[in-house]
């Protein structure tokens, strides 16, 4: 009687393994497909996109469905980069502002990204120590905003940002946090566009180990800024920053007054080469000739460097410091009353020789 021949299952596991293989290429090729297609062909409408400075390739495939510019398909930003390193994009795209549309595939939007085209756009700068008075000014010389609706949104926009917290209300709410920098901005931008920019700089920059360094002296972060601006004020050479940073402190460490010819300056409005005791002996909560300690807040918008001063200062025994007698902006710095009339001396004795 013969032996019954066991039927064999590799026949059936290599068409299992087939099919797989086949169905995985589909989606593959679907999803590849889908990522890098137009995600609506014919939809024209111009949808305005901002590529924020730093953005990666992944971070562009994440801008772009947010816009609906691509579709979210399963591991799109895989294929999406994929694609990009395939064809020569990663890394090639430009910051800035841009107009897109939903019936552009992903190589017509890399060529726009690529080229720098940008949509139309206005560019400000906002220098260093300016005041919230100044900058509405610029902006509004630069044909950006108007004033009106910039003292607005500084006094009444609703922001959400971390540093803000207690700060009181008002026109000054605001001071300290406008970043100072050049800005890109789209033709139409509004004030709180325009706003929202540059707190959203000030955020990004304000470390979060500031907020611990901040916490750690006993200060607000509006307090840290308000020192900040001070310095900022005060300061030409970026080496003296933190000297001057200590000096303030030791003031207050000591129950002195902090007698800033900046918050003097800020009260004018108009800044003065020379103050007089006239203008020391004004009332206002921002005259430090008058007040012990802080003023309420900032008096202008400082750079990162000048707050970073404020949090880490030097750490020495100065008491005092004047103009240099060289007169290109540096101070001469003192711990003895006696050497700072010296100094005193010898700068207005240079200005004099001039």
């Amino acid at each position: 009687m013969e032996r019954r021949r066991k039927k064999s299952k590799a026949p059936i596991v290599i068409v299992i393994i087939v099919l797989v293989l086949v169905a995985g290429w589909f989606g593959f090729n679907k999803f590849y497909d889908d990522t890098i297609s137009a995600a609506e062909p014919g939809n024209t409408e111009p949808i305005a996109v901002d590529i924020p400075e730093g953005t990666s390739t992944a971070g562009v495939y994440d801008i772009l469905v947010r816009y609906g510019l691509t579709k979210d398909v399963p591991f799109g930003d895989y294929f999406f980069k994929w694609h990009c390193r395939r064809m020569g994009y990663d890394g090639q795209f430009k910051l800035g502002g841009y107009e897109l549309n939903k019936s552009m595939n992903l190589d017509e939007m890399a060529e726009v990204l690529m080229t720098g085209n940008l949509a139309d756009t206005k560019s400000f700068t906002i220098p260093e120590g300016y005041n919230i008075i100044q900058i509405a000014r610029a902006l509004e010389e630069d044909d950006i905003c108007w004033a009106d609706d910039f003292y607005y949104e500084v006094e009444s926009g609703e922001f959400d940002y971390a540093f803000l917290d207690g700060c009181p209300p008002g026109r000054e709410r605001l001071e300290g946090f406008l970043y100072p920098e050049t800005y890109e901005v789209y033709s139409d931008a509004t004030a709180h566009d325009v706003v929202e920019m540059m707190l959203a700089q000030f955020d990004k920059l304000f470390l979060p180990e500031y907020y611990d360094s901040a916490a750690a002296r006993g200060m607000s972060v509006r307090d840290a800024v308000t020192m900040g601006s001070i310095i900022e004020r005060e300061s030409v050479a970026p080496e003296e920053r933190p000297i001057m940073a200590g000096v303030f402190y030791n003031r207050l460490e000591q129950g002195m007054k902090l007698e800033s010819c900046a918050t003097i300056q800020y009260i004018l409005g108009e800044p003065k080469q020379f103050l007089t005791t006239a203008d020391t002996q004004i009332e206002s909560p921002y005259n430090t000739y008058l007040h012990e300690g802080l003023p309420p807040g900032p008096i202008c918008n400082p750079r990162m460097a000048s707050i970073e001063a404020a949090l880490y200062p030097d750490d020495n025994d100065f008491i005092f410091f004047v103009l240099s007698a060289d007169l290109d902006g540096t101070h001469r710095f003192s711990a003895d009353y006696d050497e700072f009339l010296e100094n005193k001396d010898a700068y207005y004795a240079a200005e004099e020789a001039r």
